[in-house]
């Protein structure tokens, strides 16, 4: 099983700058990594300044996070992501519909389990109007009583620790 976050700078497939994913399995009733994969990848595309404001992953700071990067420059170029992944079944992540989007058709699985969808009746977030909402990753950890901290928010590392730490909580077995 696969849990993954996304960053990216616009809504094009494929234009993912960061990613992060953990390959996971059930040990004693509980989600246990097993193996990571952390990578960042430049943009194709002009930076998107609303995606910008959201994860401060400007061109620069890429560069300086890439380092002497021993990997592709562009996420769609890089088959180690896809080799990562290999034989895993099930994918899961908060707001999967928003990963599957950018994985296109790089990596087919067969499951999909979104914490957010699975957790909107039981978080019973609200809009602005009183309606029930799908919840932000931040609200769902605060269900939980999941520490949260805003400043590493939209970091894709943090957000699939904190989506692992959700599934912990929920108390499902997706593993099959």
């Amino acid at each position: 099983m696969i849990i993954l976050d996304f960053e990216t700078n616009s809504a094009n497939i494929h234009d993912v700058i960061e990613v992060a994913a953990f390959r996971v399995e059930s040990v004693d009733g509980k989600y246990k990594v097993i193996d990571t994969f952390h990578r960042y990848y430049m943009s194709e595309y002009e930076v998107n300044p609303y995606a910008l404001a959201v994860h401060k992953l400007s061109p620069d700071r890429l560069e300086r996070l890439r380092g002497d990067a021993d990997y592709e420059e562009y996420f769609e170029d890089d088959s180690d992501f896809k080799e990562f992944c290999k034989n895993a079944k099930t994918l899961v992540a908060h707001n999967i519909s928003f990963e599957l989007r950018h994985i296109g058709n790089i990596i087919i699985f067969e499951n999909h389990f979104c914490t957010m969808k699975e957790n909107k009746k039981v978080v019973k977030a609200t809009n602005i109007r009183g309606n029930l909402k799908n919840p932000k990753l931040i609200e769902t950890c605060k269900y939980y009583n999941i520490e949260f901290d805003d400043e590493q928010y939209h970091s894709a590392i943090y957000d699939v620790t904190k989506t692992l730490e959700i599934l912990n909580k929920m108390d499902c077995d997706i593993s099959k």
